[in-house]
């Protein structure tokens, strides 16, 4: 029996599975869209129809894991009570667990597209929905509740650091969330 041709969306997923996978298993340095091509069975060609380069194909990685960080994200908080420092604590364990998760791969392909405009630019709404996501938690917990712009810029560079920190066994996962809880309560302004 023939094998199922897969859809443009199926192609494309496995694609960015396989580019994962190298980066995890072999380094950054390992990712070429000849290799995924050859990994994936697939004429280089193929791959060239999904990702124009090899930084489009990083880019790719980028917005995928920050599509599950922000899942990943919305899911904690939707299963923690409105109570703002549970919020707080849901927001810092979910970070952390992402960031331990993806350490290794995200830190590479951060390396590799280190300097673009599109990693920039990416950085920047990824940033911009992660606050916003993090502050709509907060005012649901309490309605005061809030990050200025320099907090939410504090918090973000704490956050990431902790649990880059975590992801290399520097710091345990448990003293990244707990410090992370503290800053972020530090940083927010509520009305208790």
């Amino acid at each position: 029996m023939a094998e199922r041709r897969l859809s443009s969306a199926e192609r494309r997923a496995q694609l960015v599975g396989i580019a994962r996978d190298v980066i995890a298993t072999e380094g950054t340095d390992a990712l070429t869209l000849a290799y995924v091509a050859s990994r994936a069975g697939i004429s280089k060609p193929v791959v060239y129809d999904h990702f124009s380069s090899r930084s489009a194909l990083l880019l790719s990685l980028y917005q995928d894991f920050d599509e599950r960080h922000l899942a990943d994200l919305h899911a904690a908080i939707a299963h923690t009570p409105p109570d703002l420092r549970q919020r707080v604590e849901a927001i810092a364990s979910a970070h952390v667990a992402c960031v331990v998760s993806q350490g290794v791969e995200l830190s590479g392909v951060v390396a590799a597209l280190a300097g673009t405009p599109a990693l920039e630019k990416a950085r920047r709404e990824s940033e911009r929905r992660y606050v916003d996501i993090c502050r709509q938690a907060l005012r649901s917990a309490d309605l005061a509740a809030d990050l200025s712009e320099e907090a939410a810029i504090a918090f973000l560079g704490a956050a990431d650091a902790l649990g880059h920190a975590a992801a290399r066994d520097t710091i345990s996962p448990e003293l990244a969330r707990s410090t992370i809880t503290t800053v972020l309560l530090s940083l927010v302004n509520a009305s208790g």
